[in-house]
């Protein structure tokens, strides 16, 4: 639970940042363009763009740190570039039956920990497969969800192999299968709303 509250914390940093940034640039967008401006899909992609912040945040950003040296006063930036390529694991399956089948002596509570990686590589994805096509009607059907979601996923684990994070073939199965989660959330919640609609519409009456 620390280390999920750990990653919770370093997204929010980061969309606190960009937040300002997005709303600005948005609104002279949107004047610039002179659309009709649509509330509900505003805040739809207000709340998507901050997701895809935090969500780039703790996967293609290199580690990093700033400070003050309290001797000197000198300012400092580090941006933390790993010198080798990191880990590479190209057996689909092997992560997630070590998870699940395995025991790390290594690492404290292993179940724990196994289980954070398996669910938070599936739910971290997820509101891409919900919020794409909620916002995009083109991006609707099943075969571009899909394609998008696999698409994303090996690119930011190709990325993570120059920065000193481990790419694993598990974690693309496990993003993409995430990111149909989300696109089967929003089915089905699109076809209540539907119902809904179409039980509160009175139906038109015969003319014999």
């Amino acid at each position: 639970m620390g280390l999920l509250l750990l990653y919770i914390q370093r997204m929010i940093g980061y969309i606190i940042v960009a937040l300002p940034f997005y709303v600005v640039g948005r609104i002279f967008l949107l004047k610039k363009r002179q659309n009709q401006i649509m509330i509900m899909n505003e805040i739809l992609m207000l709340i998507f763009v901050l997701y895809l912040v935090g969500l780039v945040s703790q996967t293609i950003i290199p580690n990093w740190n700033m400070g003050i040296v309290s001797d000197t006063g000198e300012f400092f930036f580090n941006v933390h570039f790993s010198n080798e390529i990191s880990k590479v694991n190209l057996i689909p399956f092997h992560t997630l039956y070590q998870y699940i089948f395995e025991t790390n002596t290594n690492v404290d509570d292993w179940n724990s920990v196994s289980l954070l990686n398996i669910s938070a590589n599936l739910l971290l994805f997820s509101p891409i497969g919900f919020f794409i096509p909620l916002i995009w009607k083109k991006w609707y059907s099943f075969k571009r969800v899909f394609f998008l979601g696999l698409t994303v996923t090996c690119f930011i684990e190709i990325i993570q192999m120059f920065i000193g994070r481990s790419t694993d073939i598990d974690d693309v199965i496990l993003n993409t299968f995430g990111i149909l989660i989300g696109y089967g959330v929003f089915l089905m919640l699109n076809l209540t709303i539907v119902k809904l609609i179409h039980k509160k519409t009175p139906q038109k009456q015969r003319v014999f």
